[in-house]
């Protein structure tokens, strides 16, 4: 039976979010009803998210939501998530969706910063509705986390069913350049590729402090999708009634990513 979902995303930086996305837009098991976008320049980021829309060729609602803390974007927006999109694609008129609508059998799969998410706990009382959350991050130290603490802590109040993707286990599935070159063989890798090129350079700049430059592409969100479409890939243990952590990754998923890319 197809999972349906909805996605909340920082997609247009760190190019797992886009491979996350084509994951579940092209997974048979997937009905994905909406997309919102969060933290800096939301806009840009669901402009992004459309022109992987129409390569793909769907058209799903897509939602630019709130920026999120001014601390963490300064942060964590870099300026060059633009440079995805042609001037006529940053020109065109866009016009933006209502936050979606939650049904019992909805499941929220979280892959940025948890704004979207607190804010619609206060006005949108359909995502009550909610029973599984599915987010990128196992620790308070984690990016989605730290980025909005304060949301993170809000969200942590439901009595959802949490389920907690580790960066441990999201970094042992990870592409290279020379890996991600060979998945450049259509409009869908050339996106995807120049969009991790982009990543991992920026990585090798100043402006990416503390933290070592990147040399391969971790799939963090892929996991969070594949988690959330109850594939078997991620591997979870229980930490408490509602709080589910993971512990394992099957490797072959690797392969799964591949596939949904070059077919």
């Amino acid at each position: 039976m197809k999972q349906r979902i909805i996605i909340d995303s920082d997609a247009g930086t760190d190019v797992d979010d886009l491979f996350a996305l084509t994951y579940a837009i092209k997974n048979p098991n997937s009905n994905l009803v909406g997309i919102t976008l969060t933290h800096g320049d939301t806009e840009i980021r669901a402009r992004i998210t459309r022109k992987l829309e129409r390569l793909l060729g769907v058209d799903i609602p897509i939602t630019a939501g709130v920026a999120g803390p001014k601390s963490s974007i300064k942060k964590y927006w870099t300026g060059f998530e633009k440079l995805a999109l042609t001037e006529e694609e940053l020109k065109e008129s866009f016009k933006n969706s209502p936050y979606p609508t939650y049904t019992k059998n909805t499941k929220l799969i979280c892959i940025g910063p948890l704004t979207n998410i607190a804010l619609q706990l206060e006005i949108n009382p359909t995502i009550k509705n909610v029973k599984d959350l599915y987010v990128m991050g196992g620790c308070i130290d984690s990016h989605n986390f730290k980025s909005d603490i304060e949301s993170w802590k809000r969200v942590q109040e439901e009595p959802w069913n949490i389920y907690q993707v580790t960066k441990e286990d999201s970094d042992k599935i990870s592409f290279t350049k020379d890996e991600l070159a060979k998945l450049n063989v259509s409009p869908l890798g050339n996106f995807l590729y120049e969009s991790a090129v982009r990543w991992l350079d920026y990585t090798n700049t100043d402006s990416w402090i503390d933290h070592p430059p990147k040399t391969k592409c971790a799939m963090y969100d892929v996991l969070t999708v594949s988690a959330g479409l109850e594939e078997p890939y991620v591997k979870f243990k229980q930490v408490s009634k509602n709080r589910f952590v993971s512990c394992d990754v099957d490797l072959d998923l690797k392969n799964k990513i591949i596939d949904f890319v070059r077919s």
